[in-house]
């Protein structure tokens, strides 16, 4: 019995060993190629084709077939799916006979692979991992009991079941291939879903989506199915915003090709949207119905990645409600605002945008395609409200864009929303708390070019500043077209007046104005300020005590300066003022009031030309003309004449001299050129006079009486006088300066320094009528002096004849009557070595030798001196008395002989 025991034993171990063998066996090395052709081929039977690399036997599951292909056809050309392991349920009793019949397929944490395209096994693929279920497939269906699956980490959960008509012979090879193309655009469909949910960061737990469907396996098209979608706590990867939850139920029947929404929910931490809508395959249209109180900007911003949408911030959500249609075939299509047509309400409260805070907002709108309508669009503002309506409707030519508005809150407002060169044009104007605004307009165009619509409104502006200038009021009417812009019947009101303009033109091309019919009675400075700053600063040498009325037309420049840089601006204008109070003028160096004035202006680029200036000034009259060549060159030339009338010395030396001493009536005509704040570069000529005057209590001919030595030869009161002159670099030059007093006559030469007031004058004086009696001087220091030092500090002293060198000749021949050459002779000769004999000791009478060119005869020069000087007398004389007398002043002779006659 024991060794039957031991047999026993050998034999199971045996067996067992030929057990374990053969199911490592058949389970590394599988079943025998004709048991996977028996399989596959029980498969065909069924109408479906695959292929399956290997059969083994599973310790727990049966049969087990791994890397089975699915395949459309029965050429095996077109690849439908693959799958690692299959659980074959089958009967194992006639597994000897290889008589097999499968029932059911299972798989467990299987990875199931797709072509996206079947006819490329090699190309992109999509890939369903963990995949787990069961599935009963007969001749007529396949029934997916139960699946679930993993797909980019998305919950995936299948059931349903696809019908299979039952085969019929002879069935082309075409109608096999039916479903290619079906198959294809829903694989894609699939892909591009997934590969948006693969967009997003899911903070918890993945997506769940659970599929229900029915179809038949030979006409996909026809599938309905419906699906639930839950998800929670997401975000697009690098956002932020977090969507609490999303819960979607979709019903897809393919029969009708229509698929529904049959509710979806979104929810954020500020409140929730609500969506139904339908989707017809035919039209590709999806119609909805949408109401929504959560962040739109930032929800949307999950699904659009617009950094747009980012701008606008809302510190409560908007609501709004939405109703219409998507072409999803126009999605994507370039140009259009909305594919689709939709129409609906938004209304916000506090939001802010581009750091600007707007208190609310309200809308109705409608958008189809490039179309869209904004009706009773309102914004509110702290500073007011703004109305709007607007619309949209391309290749409606002229009528493309039709618009009316109504602002009635501050400007600034809207800066963020302008270019560079808006803001800057905008931040001329300033709107405090007092402020008011109106502006109403209507306009259409063509495209969005707004330069080239056509506009039309009115203006009505309260307490703002333009350039930092205040004004009360501002009121006009306006419109545009083609590139112009009007302004007419323009009112602009300050405290102390106001400024009125019949039209001002603006070429938006130029940037010009041209302006017509101005009239202002505002600041002069002020005024030009509001509109050009620069232009103000050059205007500042005319002052006015009250404004002006001031008259304008001409060409403005309205360029920014940073396009004008340091070129001159393209503005030619006219302006004429009048003033019935004081007006100020800087003239050599001091600002002298003129009462009155009036006068005409014209600047045209660089230039600003005062063609006339009129007033009373000092007690008198002036009449002035400066030409400003060129205010943007660095020394500023200029062209200046003035004419005064009847202005009282005493006025002008107490102005430009701070004495007033001196009295009289100045008559006087300058004309000058030079360069702006340089007295160096000073040129010019004029003409004086002086009527009923004391000129010799001015300083500087007032010492000159001190050293007159002729006894009661001046009474200090110069009656007349008056003098030419001419102005080099800064230096006024006379030669023939004449003053008269009762008694004396007072010819005078030289210059004096406009830069440092310093004198260097030559006077020669004389009796009016004849010589003084009392002679205390020699002959050649009696009338004749010169000056030195300074206007208010002058030294005079006496001089000799022959050293005056710029008195001119004639001028003292006509004080003397005798040659000026004789008397430089005399000097030369008489005083210099004849006057107290001939160094000979010769008694003869001398003359004068012309070779030597000195007195050989000085007995005879004395006389014929004496003729000269004194005029000849007794048995010498041709004429006795009076009438025998030369006048020393030929000029005045005239005069004396009306008075004997009278």
């Amino acid at each position: 019995m024991r060794w039957i025991r031991r047999l026993f034993l050998i034999v199971c171990l045996v067996l067992t060993g030929v057990a374990i063998w053969g199911g490592v066996y058949t389970r590394k090395l599988g079943f025998t190629e004709s048991w996977r052709n028996a399989i596959e081929g029980e498969f065909e039977k069924r109408g479906y084709y695959i292929e399956i690399e290997k059969i083994t036997l599973g310790a727990f599951r049966g049969l087990v077939a791994e890397d089975v292909v699915f395949y459309q056809d029965f050429r095996k050309e077109v690849e439908l799916a693959k799958l690692d392991d299959v659980y074959l349920d089958v009967d194992l009793s006639k597994i000897l006979s290889k008589q097999i019949s499968v029932n059911t397929l299972d798989v467990e944490d299987a990875r199931l692979s797709l072509p996206l395209d079947p006819a490329d096994p090699d190309g992109p693929r999509l890939n369903v991992d963990d995949l787990s279920g069961r599935i009963v497939i007969t001749e007529s269906m396949i029934e997916i009991v139960s699946a679930a699956a993993s797909v980019a980490d998305i919950d995936l959960e299948l059931t349903g079941t696809l019908l299979r008509p039952a085969r019929e012979d002879g069935v082309e090879e075409e109608a096999l291939l039916a479903n290619e193309d079906a198959f294809v655009t829903r694989r894609k469909q699939i892909q591009r879903v997934i590969g948006e949910i693969a967009k997003y960061e899911f903070l918890r737990d993945g997506p769940r989506i659970a599929i229900e469907f029915r179809g038949d396996l030979e006409d996909l098209a026809t599938m309905t199915a419906r699906a639930r979608i839950e998800a929670e706590h997401f975000r697009r990867i690098g956002q932020t915003y977090e969507v609490e939850r999303l819960d979607g139920k979709f019903f897809f029947n393919g029969i009708a090709n229509e698929a529904e929404i049959e509710e979806l929910h979104i929810r954020d931490n500020k409140g929730e949207l609500s969506m139904t809508g339908q989707w017809s395959q035919e039209t590709n249209h999806l119609e909805f119905d949408l109401e929504s109180d959560v962040d739109v900007s930032k929800l949307v911003g999950v699904f659009v990645n617009d950094r747009k949408l980012g701008e606008v911030v809302f510190f409560a959500p908007p609501h709004i409600q939405l109703s219409g249609y998507l072409d999803l075939n126009r999605f994507g299509e370039a140009g259009i605002i909305i594919p689709g047509e939709v129409m609906g309400q938004f209304r916000a409260e506090r939001f802010v945008t581009r750091g600007t805070v707007f208190a609310g907002v309200n809308f109705g709108f409608s958008a189809e395609g490039e179309r869209f309508y904004i009706r009773n669009l309102r914004l509110d503002h702290k500073s007011g409200v703004a109305f709007l309506n607007l619309k949209y409707e391309p290749g409606n030519d002229t009528q493309s864009i039709q618009y009316h508005t109504e602002v009635k809150l501050d400007p600034q407002v809207f800066r963020p929303f302008f270019s560079e060169k808006g803001r800057k044009l905008l931040d001329k104007w300033d709107f405090g708390e007092a402020s008011t605004v109106y502006v109403a307009a209507v306009g259409q165009g063509s495209d969005w070019d707004h330069h080239e619509w056509v506009n039309k409104g009115v203006v009505d502006l309260r307490n703002f500043r333009l350039n930092g200038v205040a004004f009360r009021e501002l009121e006009a009417e306006f419109d545009s077209e083609a590139g112009y812009l009007w302004l007419r019947d323009i009112t602009m009101a300050r405290t102390e007046g106001e400024i009125v303009a019949e039209m001002a033109q603006f070429s938006i091309a130029e940037k010009q104005w041209n302006v017509k019919g101005v009239v202002s009675t505002v600041d002069l400075i002020e005024g030009a300020r509001a509109f050009n700053p620069k232009l103000a600063n050059k205007l500042q040498v005319y002052q006015f005590e009250t404004p002006p009325t001031v008259r304008l037309t001409g060409l403005f420049d309205g360029r920014l300066p940073e396009d004008v840089g340091d070129e001159p601006r393209n503005s030619k204008f006219s302006a004429s003022f009048k003033c019935d109070g004081v007006g100020r003028y800087e003239f050599l160096g001091k600002t002298l009031e003129l009462a009155t004035p009036k006068g005409s202006l014209e600047i045209e680029g660089s230039r600003v030309h005062l063609t006339k200036l009129t007033a009373g000034v000092l007690g008198g009259a002036i009449e002035v003309e400066y030409d400003a060549l060129d205010v943007l060159s660095e020394d500023k030339p200029y062209n200046a004449t003035v004419r005064i009338s009847r202005v009282p010395l005493e006025a002008v030396t107490r102005h430009y001299g701070d004495t007033e001493v001196a009295t009289g009536e100045v008559d006087a005509f300058f004309s000058l050129s030079g360069t702006e704040g340089d007295i160096s570069g000073l040129n010019g000529h004029g003409a004086a006079s002086i009527e009923n005057g004391e000129l010799f209590a001015m300083p500087l001919l007032g010492a000159l009486t001190s050293v007159i030595q002729v006894s009661g030869s001046t009474d200090g009161v110069a009656r007349e006088a008056q003098a030419t002159f001419s102005i080099e670099d800064g230096v006024l030059s006379t030669d023939d300066f004449v003053a008269l007093t009762d008694n004396m006559l007072v010819r005078g030469a030289g210059s004096v320094s406009l830069i440092d007031y310093t004198v260097d004058l030559e006077a020669v004086v004389n009796t009016r009528g004849g010589f003084s009696q009392s002679l205390l001087t020699p002959v050649s220091e009696l009338l004749t002096f010169s000056g030195s030092g300074t206007v208010q500090e002058p030294i005079w002293k006496a001089k000799h004849i022959s050293n005056l060198g710029k008195v001119p000749a004639q001028v003292i021949t006509e004080m003397t009557n005798i040659p000026i050459e004789g008397l430089k002779l005399l000097s030369q000769g008489l005083l210099g070595h004849g006057f107290f004999g001939s160094p000979e000791g010769g008694n003869e009478a001398a003359g004068i030798d012309p070779e030597r060119g000195r007195v050989t005869s000085p007995g005879e020069g004395l006389r014929r001196i004496g003729q000269g000087l004194f005029g000849a007398q007794g048995e010498h004389s041709e004429r006795g008395g009076a009438e025998g007398r030369t006048m020393l002043f030929p000029i005045l002779q005239n005069r004396e002989e009306s008075s004997r006659e009278e």
